[in-house]
């Protein structure tokens, strides 16, 4: 069934590849296809990887990461330094200006902080993000100081993410217009929003960085299906289409006027079991069932054949590129036999029904080669296909209604750090912990709240092997980020996820 769903896509858009040849995009507009609609424009009332790289255009944060090797460098915040361990004094770039010309001011990062993000009023998904910040002290218009009740080992890693809000815009308009038309300081300004068909902008003409953005404007399409995306960027309707999957590497490579940038990323595809019942009670919240179904599954030959090797092999819930990363943690091998024998010492000796939830394009066909694994050893699998609609099934996991299993990815909010994916899945506080392990949870925040490393990566290490060894979750696979774009586009993705399109240029035969 999936050979044939790849023959006919294949065959449909090659058709219309002969039929129709590329156009050549403006020079001054950029067209990019994103998978997944927006609910809000308010960059705090949503965790959605397109919110972030949406934010990265239209607002400024205090520093910046490299494409290439991933440090952290300044942006809005020019320098900084530690006054004491739990005291940070920043000092911003003179001459910013919000898109009504407002100034972004030392008050902007208070507000944003301490008004906005943690205020629990605006009970935003982001609030963990922050909770680190004790507060913020505005020295002088351009001078504040970011106090932590502890010492912090993360701070500019955080701040990475932090876009910073103009007080008057965000104070005096309600949350309905805020939430749809959004003011920043970056290199876009908003323009429209079409809910779920397009966001405009246009070039900030004030912006405190000469040259950038190179390309005058930018549309951002919502288009789902994946297909769809490569049929419109043939067409010449796109110039970058996002999130394709690896059956249309080839489709895309027919062309002599397109290319796919593959870029590993840090985002970690993996099954959730709700191994507390938070859900409801069903043969997941037994260790042995859940073990019987890393067995039953064979990873690597569907990373191989379904993923055709455009993803990364793991055991561990933490990325490779990650601080905390333990190379020794290891899963449970391919064994149906075994599998069978777990089922049946669980008590189901001849299988059950059980329910995955999933939500986009990259793990629906390794998620179909998966079901299929498992219905050899007598599991039936009901699946929930939430694909365009995720932030419908984010809220239905954060409340604690994903039954059986979940199928999520986790990009770490471009945190290079352990600390940016255990916490938030296994603190028992957080709606998306289906483990409710209380010694594990106390190992996370110990480790949060010390600057020593060693003893943090003792912690996140400790941390690895249980989740596995209770087989909390089934890491399936590291993800690559694949874009298929105009040979004549020339922009950056960097293992963060997040494609540079300020910075794009059109340059011809730039690649």
């Amino acid at each position: 069934m999936i050979q044939r769903l790849r023959t006919l896509l294949c065959l449909s858009v090659a058709a219309l590849l002969l039929a129709v040849g590329p156009a050549w995009a403006a020079k001054d507009t950029l067209v990019v296809a994103f998978p997944t609609k927006f609910d809000s424009l308010d960059q705090y009332a949503s965790t959605q990887r397109e919110n972030i790289n949406l934010g990265y255009l239209i607002w400024d944060t205090l520093v910046e990461r490299d494409p290439k090797d991933g440090s952290l460098k300044p942006s809005a915040a020019e320098s900084w330094r530690i006054v004491n361990p739990t005291t940070w004094e920043f000092k911003l770039h003179s001459g910013m200006t919000f898109h009504n010309g407002n100034p972004v001011t030392a008050e902007s990062v208070r507000f944003t902080l301490m008004d906005w993000v943690l205020n629990e009023a605006h009970n935003s998904p982001q609030r963990g993000n922050f909770k680190w910040v004790q507060d913020v002290e505005v020295v002088d218009d351009l001078t504040f100081r970011i106090k932590t009740a502890e010492p912090y080992p993360l701070v500019l890693e955080r701040l990475n993410t932090l876009y910073l809000y103009d007080p008057e815009y965000y104070t005096n308009n309600d949350l309905s217009k805020v939430s749809q038309e959004p003011m920043g300081s970056g290199p876009y300004e908003f323009v429209e929003w079409r809910k779920g068909d397009r966001i405009v902008l246009k070039k900030n003409p004030h912006y405190w960085r000469s040259g950038v953005p190179a390309i005058p404007d930018i549309t951002i399409r919502i288009i789902p299906e994946s297909s769809t995306r490569i049929s419109e960027l043939l067409a010449g309707g796109i110039d970058v289409a996002q999130d394709l999957i690896p059956d249309q590497v080839e489709i895309v490579q027919s062309s002599p006027d397109y290319l796919i940038k593959d870029v590993p990323i840090l985002r970690v595809n993996f099954w959730q079991f709700d191994a507390s019942g938070k859900a409801g009670e069903t043969p997941v919240t037994d260790v042995r069932v859940r073990r019987a179904i890393w067995h039953a599954i064979d990873r690597q030959a569907t990373m191989d054949k379904v993923l055709q090797g455009y993803a990364d092999a793991t055991d561990s819930p933490v990325n490779p590129h990650q601080f905390g990363y333990d190379p020794s943690v290891k899963g449970y091998e391919y064994n149906p036999e075994k599998a069978k024998q777990l089922l049946a010492d669980a008590g189901y000796p001849n299988g059950f029904e059980l329910d995955l939830w999933q939500y986009t394009d990259i793990q629906n066909l390794p998620n179909q080669a998966a079901m299929a694994f498992l219905d050899q050893v007598g599991i039936k699998v009901n699946l929930h296909d939430y694909r365009g609609n995720v932030g419908q099934v984010i809220k239905l996991r954060n409340s604690g209604k994903i039954t059986g299993i979940g199928n999520f990815a986790w990009g770490s909010y471009n945190i290079f750090d352990a600390d940016a994916i255990l916490p938030a899945w296994f603190r028992n506080e957080e709606g998306k912990d289906y483990a409710q392990d209380a010694e594990l949870d106390a190992w996370l925040e110990e480790a949060r709240s010390t600057v020593d490393a060693e003893r943090r990566k003792a912690l996140y290490a400790k941390a690895q092997h249980r989740i596995i060894e209770q087989a909390y979750w089934m890491p399936f696979f590291i993800q690559h980020q694949l874009h298929a774009h105009h040979k004549d586009l020339k922009f950056e993705v960097g293992l963060d996820e997040v494609p540079r399109y300020q910075y794009a240029t059109w340059v011809k035969g730039a690649n």
